[in-house]
């Protein structure tokens, strides 16, 4: 009869080339976290810095939310734009269209509106858990709001909108913010 050696840390406990002297003469395999009390410690808390770009990822979900519903105060402007557009595309005047026109643009704005909302929801969201892809997703999104105010000039909420979004995306970079991103990247092993 044989005897058996109990398995050592490290090793898998069989026979063939995990064992740590045996036949095969290999090392044994390297030991692979099992679970979050294996994984390398992960901050019990989210760094101050992040904490406030997730607080202002979620005003700037308010403001986006404030701009999509203040459209609708803006409706005679939005009439008489309709109105330019019809004459340079040489289009009829009548109100039926007018009406049209600005009814379609209401709703364009609404829906950009609440996708805006949503996305920077997500951003708090994701960047709050440390996901490593929103906060790198959060710093393209405010480099197309800067480049998107220089292009159309917006009103004071998208100043509003660009400076939120700008001082999000630049705390998630501070060093403070780096080892909850980085810890976050070594659990998904």
């Amino acid at each position: 009869m044989s005897e058996t050696n109990p398995p050592r840390p490290g090793t898998s406990g069989t026979s063939g080339t995990s064992g740590t002297s045996g036949m095969s003469g290999m090392p044994p395999m390297p030991h692979w976290p099992r679970g979050e009390e294996d994984a390398s410690a992960r901050p019990t808390e989210r760094p101050r810095v992040v904490q406030i770009a997730v607080y202002l990822m979620y005003l700037g979900a308010a403001l986006s939310a404030v701009s999509a519903v203040a459209v609708f105060g803006s409706r005679d402007r939005l009439a008489n734009d309709a109105r330019e557009m019809l004459r340079g595309q040489k289009q009829p005047l009548t109100p039926d269209k007018i009406d049209a026109t600005v009814n379609t643009s209401l709703t364009l704005f609404v829906v950009f509106g609440a996708l805006a909302v949503a996305l920077w929801i997500l951003m708090a969201v994701m960047n709050g858990k440390g996901k490593p892809w929103a906060r790198t997703v959060a710093t393209v999104l405010a480099v197309a709001n800067v480049f998107n105010f220089v292009a159309t000039g917006m009103s004071i909420v998208g100043l509003a909108l660009l400076a939120t979004g700008t001082v999000a995306a630049v705390l998630l970079w501070l060093p403070a913010a780096r080892p909850w991103f980085a810890t976050t990247r070594r659990l998904r092993v």
